[in-house]
């Protein structure tokens, strides 16, 4: 498989897993009855493609700095797509937390705001992270 490809499929394969990932852990965040209904009406909003776009874009970020651990520093492809995912989920969160630092009061609040919820949003990028890294070892 050309690397082109294998880069899209691998890409597009951990968009799904980690929208996926992160529709079943915001309900288990919220566990309302009503989320799914809540969860269906969002997925029809510009606001959810344009989310979606952003988490292609770090899964495809992800992607590249998996392959650069493991050609840079001969990690295993699981772990290095494992933290990689983290990392860009955490980048993320920081990057959020500075746009919004004023309206929240500042960085530090703004952290203490989002340190419970970020971890809810890692945990899923990085799961999705490490398989789509596997995935890409296995389509070579």
């Amino acid at each position: 498989m050309p690397r082109w490809a294998r880069f899209l499929s691998c890409s597009f394969t951990g968009l799904l897993l980690a929208v996926v990932g992160f529709l079943v852990a915001a309900y288990w965040w919220e566990g309302d009855a009503r989320y799914w209904q809540a969860a269906v009406d969002f997925a029809a909003s510009p606001a959810f493609w344009y989310l979606t776009a952003v988490f292609a874009l770090l899964m495809a970020v992800s992607l590249v700095v998996a392959r650069l651990a493991v050609r840079l520093y001969r990690m295993p492809s699981v772990p290095a797509g494992v933290l990689s995912g983290a990392l860009v989920a955490l980048g993320y969160t920081l990057f959020l937390v500075s746009t919004h630092a004023d309206t929240w009061g500042g960085v530090l609040p703004g952290l203490y705001k989002l340190w419970p919820a970020a971890a809810v949003f890692a945990a899923p990028f990085a799961l999705s992270a490490g398989f789509t890294a596997w995935l890409w070892e296995r389509l070579d």
